[in-house]
This record gives structure tokens, C-alpha cells and sequence, in this order.
């Protein structure tokens, strides 16, 4: 089937470029590594225990995560809970519902989670992305700092620049930013006399470009990626044309419902995917519904563009031929809209809030559909 092409073409594109050549595997339910590991390492489980080094890669999905050994290369962990002692020798990638870093990354690092700490004593070296619901920051960061959060608490150390978007930010003493700290929130940060701040201090009213340049590209930010977007697109037509065009009916029919749908979705299934992962025999489907999760929000911004584009096409249709639209695919006459309307994205992209908003209700209503036919609520196909 064409959907089964579609997953198997996106998990084979994430999958290859990520697995090692030669890997140590490790399952079950509780996992303890004491003896050193002389190459990659890969595991899944309720609960693992590293204490030994791993003189590779590290991809570990558990319910409970304790890094104490060092990791010579890139660490990629998902879990429940996740506490990395030891060193880190390339980058390191991290989710869960609760992410403490004790030791030290030699490199870049990108975290997400409920629950962060990077606790005093740690260091990352390079620049760092951190998406949480609270972030304690005492630790030290080596480069550039940009966070997403709702409650930011900076006591430590970082040599460049810090970007945060946050409803509380406090800077606390002993803090030393040495680049400019700009701000995006409700309201301005709370900044302790003693805390250093070298460069400019910029809010969410002020002209950001004038205190730095973007530390990352918007999502649409260049004509190359624009193509990129547009041949992604084609590719997800070709393979799958029913389920672009079921999935343009429902959100023709109730875009409201669709979006609402998209937005519990994706609030909902990491919540789940948590509580699969702490409970004793769950782990295995919360790796399995983490994977699906993953790979539906790559697809939901693209199915989302192509919904878009189904939306103009059923409305310019029924303003010259009143025809009930029906499941069948968007046709290759559809896929002509394609560029234009991912031009009038494109520029909305240079928008800030708006460009912003636009990308999300994409991705919303993408998941929003696929959450939709998964439930078998969607139209069926003609």
C-alpha cells in the first residue's frame, strides 16, 4: 500500500544515516552495562544503567536513564527520566519527561523536556537548543544559548549569546552572560545586580535585529528550502495520493475540528508516551508510539502545505462548478497550485509572529488528520 511505502521510506531515511555499521545491542527490562562497550551501543529497555565507556555512538531509549561512563561519540537518548554523569564526546540529543545533565558535552547539544536541569558543575561546549517546560540552568555553555520554555532560571555560566522566549526569566546572582541576552515573554526578565550581562539586553518590543543576527534559519527562510519543501511535497503526493486526498476533505469539511484534533494529539501523545515508558511493561510500546509520534510530525508540516493547497482548490472550485468535493486525490492539476501557495507561505515566513503561526497551524492541521483517519473518523475514500 502507499501509506506502507511512505512510513518505510521515512523511517529508512531517518534510520540509515543514524545506525552505526557495528553496534552492541541491549534489551529488556532492566539493563546494566559495567564492562566497557569497544563500539556502538544500542538500547531499549524499562531502565538502563551505563557505567561503563562506550567508545561509540550511544542510542538508548528507556524509561529510566543513568549515563555514568563516558560516551566517546554522539549520545542520543529518549526516556521517562534521564541523568548523564559522565561525558558526552560529540553531540548530545535528549528527550524526556525529566533531562538533568551532571557531566560534560565536548560539543552541541539539543534537549527537550519537561523538567531540565543543567546542574552546577556541568558544561556543554558548543551551542545548545533546549525546549522544556521549566529550565534550571547553573551549569556552563561554551557558546550560544537559545531556549523555549515556560519558566527559565539562569544562575550559571554562558560565553555567548542567550536567546530566550519564555513567560518567566530570572538571572540570577553569580550569572555571567557574555554575549547580549534577548528576550521574547509576557513580561521582562528578572536580572539580580550581580548577575554580568556584557553584551545589550534586547525584549520582545525591541528591534531584535539590531542587537544579533538570528541564531537559526526560520522554518521557510530561503528559496532553496522552499524547492526542497515543493519536491518533499510531490514525493508525499506520489507515494500516498489518498491519503493527501482524504486528508484535504476533512480538513475542507472542518478545519476548525481538524485543528483541534491536532493540537490534543500532539499535547497528548508525548504524555502518554511518558507513562508507557515508566511503567513495567509498556516500554515497548511507548518506544513504538515514540516512533510513530516522530515520524507524524515530520509529515504533518508537508500534509499540512498539501491540505492548504486542497483548501484554495475545493474553494475555487465550488465558486465556478458547486461539486461536493469527494476523497480522491488533489490530481496533478491540484499539484499546480502547489508552488504559488508555498510562495504566499514563504513570504508570510519574513513576518514574525505570523510567519510563526502559520507554521504551526500547518503542523497542527497535518496531525490533526492523520490523528483523524488513524481513529477512522475521516472521510473515506470515493
Amino acid at each position: 500500500m502507499a501509506w506502507s511505502r511512505l512510513i518505510f521510506l521515512v523511517s529508512l531515511v531517518l534510520v540509515l544515516p543514524a545506525a552505526p555499521v557495528v553496534a552492541e545491542t541491549r534489551v529488556g527490562d532492566t539493563i546494566v552495562i559495567s564492562q566497557p562497550v569497544a563500539e556502538d551501543l544500542q538500547a531499549v529497555g524499562g531502565r538502563l544503567q551505563l557505567d561503563a565507556s562506550v567508545a561509540g555512538d550511544a542510542v538508548i531509549a528507556a524509561g529510566s536513564i543513568d549515563i555514568e561512563g563516558d560516551v566517546e561519540g554522539d549520545v542520543s537518548a529518549a526516556g521517562g527520566q534521564i541523568v548523564i554523569t559522565g561525558g558526552v564526546g560529540d553531540d548530545l540529543r535528549a528527550a524526556g519527561a525529566e533531562v538533568s545533565l551532571r557531566g560534560f558535552v565536548t560539543d552541541q547539544a539539543a534537549i527537550a523536556g519537561g523538567a531540565v536541569r543543567i546542574e552546577e558543575g556541568s558544561a556543554i561546549a558548543g551551542r545548545t537548543w533546549i525546549a522544556a517546560g521549566t529550565l534550571d540552568m547553573a551549569g556552563q555553555v561554551g557558546a550560544d544559548l537559545r531556549v523555549f520554555a515556560r519558566t527559565v532560571v539562569i544562575s550559571g555560566q554562558i560565553q555567548g549569546n542567550v536567546e530566550i522566549t519564555a513567560q518567566d526569566i530570572r538571572i540570577d546572582p553569580g550569572a555571567v552572560i557574555g554575549g547580549q541576552l534577548i528576550w521574547h515573554g509576557s513580561q521582562p526578565p528578572l536580572i539580580a545586580e550581580d548577575a554580568l550581562i556584557f553584551g545589550e539586553i534586547g525584549g520582545m518590543d525591541a528591534p531584535v535585529d539590531e542587537f544579533h543576527e538570528p541564531a537559526m534559519p526560520a522554518m521557510f527562510d530561503n528559496w532553496a528550502l522552499g524547492i526542497a519543501i515543493i519536491v518533499a511535497a510531490v514525493g508525499i503526493f506520489w507515494l500516498s495520493p489518498a491519503l493527501v486526498g482524504r486528508s484535504g476533505v476533512l480538513f475542507n469539511a472542518a478545519p476548525g475540528r481538524t485543528l483541534a484534533v491536532g493540537a490534543m494529539a500532539m499535547v497528548l501523545s508525548p504524555v502518554l508516551v511518558v507513562v508507557l515508558f515508566v511503567s513495567v511493561f509498556g516500554w515497548l510500546l511507548g518506544l513504538l508510539l515514540l516512533v510513530a509520534y516522530v515520524l507524524a510530525v515530520l509529515l504533518s508540516g508537508l500534509l499540512g502545505l498539501l491540505m492548504l493547497v486542497q483548501l484554495v482548490r475545493f474553494r475555487t472550485a465550488a465558486a465556478q462548478e458547486p461539486v461536493p468535493p469527494t476523497g480522491r486525490s488533489m490530481g496533478w492539476r491540484g499539484l499546480l497550485l502547489l508552488l504559488p501557495v508555498t510562495a504566499v507561505v514563504l513570504l508570510m515566513q519574513s513576518v514574525p509572529v505570523l510567519g510563526t503561526m502559520v507554521s504551526l497551524l500547518l503542523v497542527l492541521a497535518g496531525f490533526g488528520a492523520l490523528a483523524s483517519l488513524v481513529m477512522r473518523r475521516g472521510p473515506s475514500a470515493a
